[in-house]
């Protein structure tokens, strides 16, 4: 086998280990069910047939064919905004990649006529941060989070990395399509909060960043979330005390992953420059990634852990409202099946084995499948959370609650402010619908997402 086929396969363990979720973690016991199966008996399980990805997406209404474009008369361009845990364009020494394992996607849609951008945001940060980040790696310019928000939790207002923007013309005579896989979704849905409304707390800075002025609608043309939990996700409950263990293990895994690639340290970046952990150096990565296993941000709500639980996410006070100058769409990922006695959602016999952990339900541990809770002041869980995709709930992907959701009609013209709910793609785990170890292309699904979106006037 030639070496770089080796670092390929190096490499691709190495970003699996980074991308799927703790599954040593202790899960809470199950609570008395009175459709629990004796022990030992098996469940039959419902059938569902498998979604091809590469079905076509039918166009919508009025649009003819005809691409739209900017006012330079260029295609819109696709920013790709990866999830909790996502590599960065770069990593794994550009040899496997967030969008599409083995291949590139967005390299791939661009040479397909799309024009598409990789972005790079905190991969353990909140969604505040990861939002602003992401409008500063689009734009260019010095991160700035903002003086309220950084001294509530403690970390630097301002980064001194400069990005120098993906697509600095970026305005709104030169808008962008947005999407997010996974708690991508969320980050693009807040920066277009801060986008049109910029935030009135921040405001009270005399210095504040041009950012929180808000009023820069029309910069966004649509927003588009794969695999999204725009509800929350029960894992978030699952394992144990919530994230920090899972994030602590991430950031141990990635540690052990130095000696991968021997000679190479930097294969990823946790991104955490505003709360001082830049690798400096000179320092090795054990004692880097030591520093961030151990810093102060596991001991705040300003990380991703905690903006990915239901309670977060469904609080009235914390609202990331639908634009009314933006197009959504949403595409759901399932797969588990339900079984026949018990209505709990089993993984389907193709799930990465690692995620079968969390997800398996059992009479003595809850998994996602049968996961359900009813406590004061909480969010209720119960079966209509089931079903899922190995590590998010597929209830919620198709919109957050309270928005206008409705099944994707392409007779029927869009609107703005309404969510096009695309479609279940039953037969993909959390991780397949990426690229991430799945043996066959996603290049299809991803084509006709872009051809879609070319579409969109």
């Amino acid at each position: 086998m030639k070496p770089i086929h080796r670092l390929r396969e190096r490499l691709a363990l190495a970003a699996t280990m980074l991308l799927l979720l703790a599954v040593s973690c202790k899960k809470e016991t199950a609570r008395p069910d009175e459709n629990m199966l004796p022990p030992g008996q098996k469940e039959a399980l419902a059938t569902e047939p498998v979604t091809p990805l590469d079905k076509p997406i039918p166009l919508p209404a009025g649009s003819q064919g005809k691409a739209a474009r900017n006012a330079g008369g260029e295609p819109i361009p696709i920013i790709m905004v990866h999830g909790m845990g996502g590599l960065g364009p770069g990593e794994m020494l550009g040899l496997y990649h967030y969008w599409g394992g083995v291949d590139n996607i967005p390299q791939y849609l661009g040479n397909s006529g799309y024009p598409a951008y990789e972005a790079k945001v905190g991969p353990v940060s909140s969604n505040w941060d990861r939002a602003v980040e992401l409008y500063y790696y689009i734009k260019g310019g010095y991160v700035d989070y903002g003086k309220l928000h950084s001294s509530r939790y403690g970390h630097a207002q301002k980064r001194t990395r400069y990005y120098p923007g993906i697509y600095p013309q970026w305005d709104a005579e030169h808008p962008v399509h947005l999407l997010g896989h996974s708690m991508g979704g969320l980050t693009v849905r807040k920066l277009v909060t801060l986008l049109e409304q910029g935030d009135a707390a921040e405001r009270q800075d005399p210095g504040h960043a041009s950012l929180f002025n808000g009023g820069r609608t029309g910069w966004v043309k649509s927003v588009t979330t794969i695999s999204t939990p725009h509800n929350g996700a029960t894992l978030s409950y699952i394992l144990l005390n919530g994230y920090i263990p899972f994030v602590r293990q991430l950031v141990t895994s990635v540690a052990a992953l130095a000696g991968v690639v021997p000679g190479i340290e930097k294969i990823y970046d946790f991104s955490l420059d505003q709360w001082g952990l830049v690798q400096q150096p000179g320092e090795s990565w054990q004692s880097y990634a030591s520093r961030v296993e151990n810093s102060v941000v596991w001991q705040t709500e300003d990380y991703c852990g905690h903006d990915v639980t239901p309670e977060a996410l469904m609080d009235p006070a914390r609202p990331d409202p639908d634009s009314k100058q933006v197009y959504y769409f949403s595409f759901s990922t399932k797969a588990s099946l339900r079984g026949l006695i018990t209505g709990w959602e089993y993984p389907r016999p193709d799930v990465f084995p690692l995620l079968i952990p969390v997800a398996y339900p059992t009479p003595v541990l809850m998994g996602i499948g049968n996961y359900r809770r009813n406590e004061p002041g909480r969010i209720v869980i119960d079966a209509k959370w089931w079903p899922n995709d190995g590590a998010a709930n597929t209830y919620g992907m198709s919109g957050p609650a309270g928005s206008s959701i409705k099944a994707y009609d392409p007779a029927v013209p869009l609107q703005k402010g309404v969510w096009n709910h695309v479609g279940v793609y039953n037969g993909y785990d959390h991780f397949d619908i990426i690229g991430i170890g799945y043996f066959h292309s996603v290049r299809p699904f991803y084509q006709h997402i872009a051809e879609l979106l070319s579409a969109v006037q």
